[in-house]
């Protein structure tokens, strides 16, 4: 399709031309095999009758293959200076630093691209490869990371690995990725590249050295629509189209993030009363937990030291649905206070985007998302920053929220709608010391 320039790297082979090398032409061989393994096993997949039988389908080995495309690229080649280093020589009493020498390898060059992004969407192959060498291991992860930022960046194929590239939470990777953003010529690239920086700056440690929250807010925003406006329909991120994560981000930035209003969801006691959370007017704890993992049983244990601490808070701790005999059984058993129900949709935990258990989420009087991530001392601090000063302007309207920036292409509404029938929206690991 025209414009289209999301290529597989298998077909990357076939576009690179010019004269090949003894190791190059045994990439473009090794990729071949892989992406021969890939239609095979996905051709299976297409004529398989029943989940148990797709089930029962294994699909190619990365671990198996890695070693085979690992050698067509891992020779050195040389040497090459990187820029000075603090400290070094002394000339005329004055300090100078000191140039510093480094390996290069096949990888560095332009034609092993398509091999790098295979790694850099594999790293649990290279993990495998050395997996008795950890120092060879972090100094090949480094060597790759850096190709892409001396060489790759400007790559047609580097977008394949946006989306992996967006998993990591380091400001090296986020650099890289806005190299690529800035050099690279393909518009589809640079839209993988925009997309991926947006997803990475939901980290709060890389958010705080870009501006404010609204700051933040506003680029992540700015770089979604850039992504939109670049990409073509029907390109990919990762195992998803672009709209489709555009559209995940978006959500989130609106409803779960710090400042935004988050969706109200309903939930159900033991007895089958159903309550709204949010309260209006109440800094609220929503706890989302499961009997069957310890660390928010532990937290749970200590209920009631929580509220002696935070009498003003409310709090709601949910947890899947279960039968109602079952969850009046486990509130006796683990002698919990109150607790809550989600539905047998788990419409809340879909609204709130739970993917790990537990998940806590402060949001204050007038409704507004204060923390939301796992129950760390990071919501430790934000509830003694809540609580701190009793001048708390709890009858001051909240601040109208910023309309999102308009985007090119038209954003529905993402993932996990609301069960028909609702008129509600849709939906470091130190314990905190309560």
């Amino acid at each position: 399709m025209k414009g289209v320039r999301f290529i597989p790297v298998f077909m990357a082979m076939q576009l690179l031309g010019g004269w090949a090398c003894g190791s190059e032409a045994e990439m473009k061989s090794a990729l071949e095999y892989w992406a021969q393994r890939e239609a095979e096993y996905n051709a299976a997949l297409s004529v398989a009758a029943t989940d148990e039988q797709r089930a029962s389908l294994p699909p190619p080995s990365v671990t198996d293959f890695a070693p085979r495309l690992w050698k067509t690229i891992r020779n050195q080649t040389g040497t090459r200076e990187v820029a000075p280093v603090s400290g070094g020589h002394r000339a005329n009493g004055k300090e100078t630093a000191a140039a510093r020498k480094v390996p290069t390898y096949e990888f560095d060059e332009a034609w092993a691209a398509p091999a790098v992004v295979w790694f850099l969407n594999h790293p649990e192959a290279l993990a495998k490869l050395f997996e008795h060498a950890p120092k060879k291991l972090v100094t090949y992860t480094e060597a790759l990371l850096e190709s892409v930022r001396n060489k790759h960046y400007s790559s047609p194929f580097i977008g394949e690995a946006c989306a992996r590239l967006a998993e990591n939470s380091g400001a090296q990777v986020y650099a890289v990725l806005e190299k690529i953003y800035d050099c690279n010529t393909d518009p589809a690239v640079r839209g993988a590249a925009a997309l991926a920086m947006s997803i990475m700056l939901n980290n709060p440690t890389l958010a705080e050295g870009s501006g404010g929250m609204a700051h933040v807010r506003a680029k992540r925003l700015y770089l979604i629509r850039q992504a939109l406006n670049l990409c073509p329909q029907d390109a990919r991120f990762g195992s998803l189209s672009v709209t489709e994560v555009a559209e995940e981000q978006i959500y989130r930035i609106r409803h779960l993030s710090v400042g935004t209003i988050p969706p109200q969801l309903k939930v159900t006691d033991g007895e089958g009363k159903v309550s709204s959370f949010p309260v209006l007017g109440k800094v609220n704890l929503l706890f989302f937990w499961s009997p069957a993992e310890d660390v928010g049983l532990s937290i749970m244990k200590k209920q009631s030291a929580l509220m002696r601490q935070y009498p003003e808070l409310e709090v709601c701790p949910i947890v899947p649905y279960s039968q109602p005999e079952q969850f009046r059984s486990m509130m006796t058993d683990q002698e919990i206070l109150s607790c809550y129900m989600d539905d047998e949709k788990g419409t809340g935990g879909q609204a709130y985007r739970v993917a790990v258990l537990p998940t806590a989420v402060l949001v204050d009087e007038h409704a507004r998302v204060l923390y939301i991530g796992y129950p760390d001392m990071q919501l430790q601090t934000a509830l003694n920053e809540c609580f701190a000063s009793p001048q708390r302007k709890k009858n001051s309207p909240p601040p109208a929220s910023s309309p999102a920036a308009p985007v090119t292409r038209p954003v529905t509404p993402p993932a996990a709608p609301v069960p028909k029938g609702s008129d509600e929206p849709p939906a470091l690991r130190e314990l905190p010391q309560f």
